[in-house]
């Protein structure tokens, strides 16, 4: 047992013995080796997080930078519609004031400058009566011979007039009309044909002789026109009516 004492004695003091035994500069290097160290360790640390918040600013600039690229191509696309809409506004515009504006038309061989509205209302008149819609003609037609009392459309309004009101029984009125178109146009391209509107209107009259001394009129003095050959039937089947 006081052996066994004696060994743990001997191990406890061997060292102190042998620190005591070194020189007294190599302690203190010890420390100072160790201090540098630490004071190294704290640098590289301090340098690495400067790094890692470098990096981290990096990374927010290129995500600010993008956004920003993003934002710009938003911005830019978004100035590209804008761009095209308002092209497409100003061309609409540009046609609709070319609309607005007269302009000249070709009618029955001659040339004629009309308004927007008054091409609008003579279309549709004319579109109207195409479909079998006599009265919603006569009404266009009468508002554009109204409203526009010098329209180049007068004649051939007056035409289809009188063709309307005959379409829908009032012979009377057509009868009025196409001799209207007769005294104030005598040489438009349409009297062949407005002759036989009045022939017509006349037959259903009861003006039988009248009605004869138009459909000749139209075989004598257009006898070129293509009225002229229904002008002429329509004579055959009235004389051939006053024999019986």
């Amino acid at each position: 047992m006081l052996m066994k004492k004696n060994w743990l004695a001997s191990l406890v003091i061997a060292p102190v013995m042998l620190a005591a035994s070194l020189p007294a500069h190599a302690l203190f290097g010890d420390d100072e080796a160790r201090k540098a160290i630490l004071d190294l360790r704290e640098k590289v640390e301090a340098a690495q997080n400067a790094q890692l918040m470098l990096q981290n600013q990096i990374e927010a600039l290129r995500e600010q930078n993008a956004r920003l690229i993003g934002r710009v191509e938003e911005l830019s696309n978004q100035l590209t519609l804008e761009q095209r809409s308002n092209r497409d506004l100003y061309t609409d515009l540009d046609k609709r004031m070319a609309e607005l504006e007269p302009a000249d038309v070709e009618l029955d061989g001659r040339t004629v400058r009309v308004s927007a509205e008054e091409r609008r209302l003579y279309t549709l008149a004319v579109s109207s009566f195409s479909q079998g819609k006599y009265e919603e003609s006569e009404a266009l037609l009468r508002t554009l011979t109204a409203n526009y009392p010098q329209t180049g459309y007068m004649p051939a309004a007056l035409f289809w007039l009188g063709n309307s009101l005959y379409a829908s029984g009032e012979l009377k009125q057509a009868l009025e009309v196409e001799n209207k178109l007769l005294k104030e146009f005598p040489k438009d391209a349409r009297v062949p044909d407005a002759l036989l509107t009045k022939a017509a209107a006349e037959v259903g009259l009861g003006q039988r002789t009248n009605a004869s001394k138009t459909l000749q009129k139209i075989i004598k003095e257009h006898k070129d026109a293509p009225a002229a050959k229904v002008a002429l039937e329509r004579l055959k089947s009235l004389n051939a009516k006053k024999k019986k």
